[in-house]
């Protein structure tokens, strides 16, 4: 059998939980990007196409994980699956134009227009349900600062990619970086520190029934908040503000830690050694990116390691778990007589440690040459691309057992 007490802890009981088809679409839709990625980061190098094609992976797993989450932690009403695929796939389409567009297409005025209503949508949406959430009112005021802060890199973005499709003139090189911590910083890393809160206490079977202080990751907010605010106008504020991020991370990490030691099972789950993993990478890239403040060849570095190694390993490691609660629960409501293979067994582990141990070397590597000799980075991002795509394939082949199983399975 599976593991009922993880299974309804993250899907949530009968009444709070959605369709998982939506979630499962947006999710599929986000690993493509993550391989177009991979495939992009060998063939062209670190290219604009190439960073916005793993930018659609990080907003568009963000777009299933909130779905399905909403509804669990904080009761907020139930998603029709519909509404889901229109908002993963209208990313999609923005994105794709976006990347497109920095490989020659013109299609930037299109893109701008498209990323910028998906935005306003889906942030209009969620900010919607989590007021009608009723539990859980710390979860939701990050929700809110991450949603907020997603928005205004959006549109940014949005902006940026206007002026380069000549619909209007901007100082598109002021922007950008202010967009990138923005979108790094304030969206995607609030959000998993939002999600962690939940998340790691409840893969490890932790005695601990808090994931650390709710000020530092309070902290983090302010610091992206500082950083962002003073990136152009004070090189102290920008400090004070990365100073701030690096400090928070390294005390959740140390939550982490502290966390995982008061677990009740013997065995680590492989969610958690990803998230080890990408933790360790947050704190290097938080720190790399103060370290730029003085010499800015870090720059590079930082979002490399954020990039690759912290937001991208994070979500790899939950996609382990999320895939395979929603295609087991959408297996288990298709027979519920079937013997299905139990989650804790589905994932080849082999596979999944050999892709991690690939893409933290790969992204090691490239980060270190990035700073030291940026010609040579491309051995990293080789290495790395070949671990990210081993890293979708053991996906694949997790979600593939549930969703392929016959009434005759035996767990």
């Amino acid at each position: 059998m599976a593991d009922p007490f993880h299974a309804n802890d993250v899907i949530g009981n009968p009444s709070s939980r959605n369709d998982p088809l939506g979630s499962e679409f947006a999710l599929a839709v986000a690993l493509a990007f993550y391989a177009a990625g991979c495939v992009l980061i060998v063939v062209t190098g670190p290219t604009l196409g190439t960073l916005h094609a793993f930018a659609a992976f990080v907003v568009i797993a963000a777009v299933a994980a909130l779905n399905q989450l909403l509804p669990v932690l904080t009761h907020a009403p139930n998603a029709r699956a519909g509404i889901v695929f229109t908002i993963a796939s209208a990313f999609a389409i923005g994105f794709s134009l976006l990347i497109a567009g920095f490989y020659g297409a013109h299609s930037f005025g299109a893109a701008a227009v498209v990323l910028a209503t998906s935005a306003a949508f889906w942030v209009g949406w969620s900010v919607l349900r989590l007021f009608q959430g009723r539990d859980e009112r710390r979860t939701r005021a990050l929700a809110f600062f991450a949603l907020a802060a997603f928005l205004a890199a959006a549109g940014l973005g949005a902006a940026m990619a206007g002026a380069l499709g000549d619909l209007w003139a901007l100082p598109i090189f002021a922007l950008a970086p202010v967009h990138a911590l923005l979108a790094i910083g304030g969206f995607a890393s609030i959000l998993i520190i939002t999600i962690s809160y939940r998340f790691v206490p409840m893969f490890a079977v932790a005695h601990a029934n808090a994931y650390g202080s709710w000020g530092t990751a309070w902290l983090a907010a302010l610091g992206v908040l500082v950083a962002a605010g003073s990136f152009e106008r004070s090189p102290i504020g920008l400090r004070i503000g990365l100073i701030a991020l690096v400090a928070a991370s390294v005390g959740i990490g140390i939550s982490h830690l502290k966390t995982l030691s008061s677990r009740l099972r013997a065995r680590l789950d492989v969610s958690l050694r990803y998230g080890q993993v990408a933790w360790t990478f947050g704190i290097f890239a938080s720190a790399s990116a103060l370290a730029g403040t003085w010499q800015p060849r870090m720059f590079p570095a930082a979002l490399v390691l954020a990039i690759l190694g912290w937001l991208s390993i994070t979500i790899l490691g939950y996609a382990y778990k999320i895939v395979g609660f929603l295609t087991w629960q959408g297996a288990k409501t298709r027979m519920p007589t079937a013997r299905l293979p139990a989650l804790g067994n589905a994932v080849d582990l082999p596979l999944a440690y050999a892709a991690l141990g690939l893409m933290t070397t790969g992204a090691l590597v490239a980060a270190a040459c990035t700073f030291v000799e940026s010609s040579l980075a491309r051995v990293g991002y080789d290495i790395y691309a070949l671990g990210g795509i081993a890293a979708v394939v053991a996906i694949a082949r997790l979600a593939a057992r549930y969703l392929f199983a016959s009434e005759g399975a035996r767990g």
